[in-house]
C-alpha cells in the first residue's frame, strides 16, 4: 500500500501523513511550552487555615490570587513563633490548599526558636553573624529557612519567590537568597513590622520601664532599616495598608497598595436594617495595654452614652486578652464579652454597626474589611483607618470619644442616616473593594508589561488607587 500523502501549500515537497502528524504534535508542544505558566514558591509564616484570624485571612488571599497568575508552590512555617501553632493543622492545610487550582506542591517547615536556646549559644550566633556577614538580629532560623527555600526551588525549577510577610525572620532570609541564587523576589507587606516594637515601647513607657524603653527604641530604628532596606532591594512590595503604602514610597521602595479580598464572605451581602434591638460591636485586637486607652475611653464615654440614648441596644466585644479592668467595665455596664467565638457569621448577621476605638494597634483592618464587606457601618478612631484609601468615603472616623458615642447613637436609631450610611459603603466597596477590581490590581502587577513599567509612577497610580467616577461625598448629610 502506498503511503498516504499530503500537499503542504507553499511547499513543493510532498510529505508523508506520519510527518504532517509529527509536525503538528512538534507545534502543539511548542506552543504548550510557551503558553506553561511560570512557577513561583510563596512562602507563608504561618498555616492560613483555618480562616479564623485576619493574618490568615490576608495570607490565603495572596494564596488565591497568585494561584490564578502562576503556577503555585507554598511553603509554610510553623513552630511556636507563630500564632496558634499546632500540628495537627498540618493536614487540614495541606488538603485544603492542595486541592486549590493552581497550587501545585505545598510543604511545611518547622522553626527553631531562637528564645529556647541557651543564652550563649544565641550571643554567640549573632556575633558570628556580625562578623561573617555585618548584620545585627538575624535569627538562626533564617539558615534554615533559606535552605529549604534553595531546595524547593532547584526541585522545581523556580526563580519567582515571593515572601509573604516582612518580618525580621523573613528579611533575613531573603538578604540570605540574594547572596545565593539568581531570584527574582517580592514581598507582601501586611505592615511595615517594625512598628509593633513601637507599641511594646508605649507599654513599657506606661509602666515605666526606662531600660526596656530605650532597648525598644533603639530595636526599632534597626528593624525599620532593615525592613525599608530590604524592600528597596526586593522586585517589589505589595502593602495591604494605604499609610504603609505612602511610607515605603516616600524612601523609594517599588511598592503596590492592594487591599486584601476576602475570601469567605457570603455569596450575597445581605442589606442591612436597624431592629428594635440593634447591636453594636467591638471586634478585633484589644489585647496590647497600649491600646487600653481606646478600649477605656470607650467604655467610659460611649458606652454609658449609647445605653441611654438607644433602649434595647446590645453591647459587645469579641477579642483576645482583655485586661482584668476590662472584663470588670464589661460586667459592670452590662456590656457582653467573649475571648472567643466559634461562628463569627451568625456575630456578623447580628450585628448593626462596628465601632473600632483602638488609637495604637493596626491590627483591625481585617475586622473592618469584613464589617465593610458585609455592608455594616464602621465609626472608628484614626488609627483604625490607616489602612485604606480615602476611609472618610466610607467611614465615619474621630478621636474625640464624645463624637464617636454621637456616630454611634445616631448609627444605632436614625433610619434615614443608617441606609445613608448603607450608600456610602456600597458605593466605596464596589469601586475599591469588590473581587474583581482586587483581582484585577495583582494581574497588573504580575503582567510582563509592568515589569517593564513598575516603577513609573503612572503604573503605581493605576494600580494603587483605583479610577472612582468624580462624585461629592457630603460627610455633613450623613452627620
Amino acid at each position: 500500500m502506498n503511503d498516504s500523502r499530503i500537499i503542504i501549500p507553499g511547499e513543493e515537497t510532498k510529505k508523508s501523513f506520519a510527518e504532517v502528524i509529527q509536525a503538528i504534535r512538534t507545534n502543539m508542544i511548542t506552543k504548550m511550552q510557551l503558553q506553561k505558566r511560570e512557577q513561583l514558591l510563596l512562602v507563608l509564616h504561618a498555616p492560613p487555615l483555618p480562616l479564623n484570624q485576619g493574618y490568615r485571612q490576608a495570607a490565603y488571599n495572596d494564596i488565591i490570587q497568585l494561584s490564578r497568575l502562576k503556577d503555585l508552590h507554598i511553603l509554610i512555617c510553623s513552630g511556636k513563633m507563630v500564632y496558634d501553632f499546632h500540628r495537627d493543622s498540618y493536614d487540614l492545610n495541606y488538603k485544603g490548599l492542595i486541592s486549590t487550582p493552581g497550587v501545585k506542591s505545598v510543604s511545611f517547615f518547622e522553626l527553631n526558636v531562637d528564645w529556647e536556646k541557651p543564652l550563649w549559644q544565641r550571643i554567640m550566633h549573632q556575633v558570628s553573624v556580625l562578623i561573617k556577614k555585618q548584620r545585627l538580629i538575624e535569627d538562626s532560623a533564617a539558615i534554615e529557612l533559606t535552605h529549604n527555600i534553595i531546595k524547593l526551588c532547584d526541585l522545581y525549577d523556580i526563580k519567582d519567590i515571593h515572601l509573604g510577610i516582612t518580618i525580621n525572620l523573613f528579611i533575613d532570609t531573603f538578604l540570605n537568597l540574594r547572596k545565593s541564587g539568581n531570584y527574582r523576589i517580592s514581598f507582601t507587606a501586611h505592615d511595615i513590622d517594625s512598628d509593633k516594637v513601637l507599641i511594646r515601647m508605649k507599654e513599657n513607657l506606661a509602666e515605666r520601664k526606662i531600660i526596656k524603653v530605650i532597648t525598644n527604641w533603639l530595636t526599632y530604628w534597626l528593624l525599620l532599616w532593615k525592613e525599608i532596606d530590604a524592600c528597596k532591594k526586593s522586585r517589589f512590595v505589595i502593602s495591604m495598608a494605604y499609610h504603609d503604602f505612602e511610607r515605603l514610597t516616600k524612601k523609594n521602595v517599588n511598592a503596590f497598595f492592594i487591599p486584601p479580598y476576602l475570601h469567605t464572605l457570603p455569596a450575597n451581602r445581605i442589606t442591612k436594617e436597624l431592629t428594635a434591638k440593634p447591636t453594636l460591636l467591638i471586634f478585633g485586637h484589644i489585647a496590647f495595654s497600649a491600646a487600653g486607652s481606646g478600649i477605656e475611653q470607650f467604655m467610659e464615654k460611649v458606652v454609658p452614652a449609647v445605653k441611654e440614648k438607644v433602649p434595647g441596644v446590645i453591647i459587645k466585644i469579641v477579642g483576645k486578652d482583655a485586661s482584668p479592668e476590662v472584663i470588670s467595665k464589661c460586667e459592670m455596664l452590662g456590656v457582653l464579652y467573649r475571648e472567643y467565638i466559634e461562628d463569627p457569621e451568625e456575630l456578623w448577621n447580628e450585628t448593626t454597626v462596628l465601632a473600632s476605638p483602638l488609637l495604637v494597634s493596626k491590627g483591625i483592618r481585617i475586622r473592618i474589611l469584613e464589617a465593610v464587606c458585609r455592608g455594616i457601618p464602621v465609626v472608628c478612631t484614626e488609627q483604625s483607618a490607616t489602612g485604606f484609601s480615602h476611609p472618610e468615603e466610607f467611614l465615619r472616623i474621630t478621636n474625640d470619644f464624645n463624637l464617636f458615642a454621637h456616630h454611634c447613637i445616631e448609627l444605632l436609631t436614625d433610619t434615614n442616616k443608617y441606609q445613608l450610611e448603607l450608600e456610602r459603603i456600597d458605593k466605596y466597596f464596589i469601586q475599591n473593594l469588590s473581587e474583581d477590581i482586587i483581582r484585577a490590581k495583582w494581574k497588573h502587577v504580575w503582567s510582563e508589561e509592568s515589569s517593564a513599567f513598575s516603577t513609573s509612577r503612572k503604573m503605581k497610580k493605576i494600580i494603587s488607587e483605583t479610577t472612582r467616577p468624580a462624585y461629592e461625598t457630603n460627610l455633613q448629610s450623613s452627620k
